[in-house]
C-alpha cells in the first residue's frame, strides 16, 4: 500500500497562472513555431529553468546583451497571424 501512495505522489500536476497579454502572446506564437502545446511549452520552460539553480531567473533590463528570441514581446510577424486567428 506504501508503494501506491508513493506512485500516486509522483504525478503531474495542474495548476492555473495568469499571464499578462504580450507573455502569452509570445508563448503562442513559440508553440506554434515548435508544434507543441502551449502548456507543453510553458512546462518545459519551467523545468529548463529550474534545471540550473546559478540561472538567473530575473529579466534582462532593455539593450542589454542577450540572446536573440528571449524576449517577451512577439515577433512582428506574429501580430499579422494574429489579425486572421479565430479566437
Amino acid at each position: 500500500m506504501n508503494e501506491r501512495i508513493r506512485v500516486l505522489q509522483r504525478q503531474p500536476k495542474r495548476i492555473s497562472i495568469t499571464l499578462s497579454y504580450h507573455v502569452h502572446e509570445a508563448l503562442l506564437t513559440r508553440s506554434e513555431e515548435e508544434g507543441r502545446s502551449v502548456s507543453n511549452l510553458c512546462a518545459f520552460l519551467l523545468e529548463d529553468a529550474l534545471r540550473d539553480p546559478q540561472r538567473s531567473l530575473t529579466p534582462q533590463p532593455s539593450g542589454s546583451a542577450h540572446a536573440p528570441g528571449n524576449s517577451l514581446q512577439p515577433p512582428a510577424h506574429a501580430a499579422a497571424r494574429l489579425k486572421t486567428r479565430a479566437f
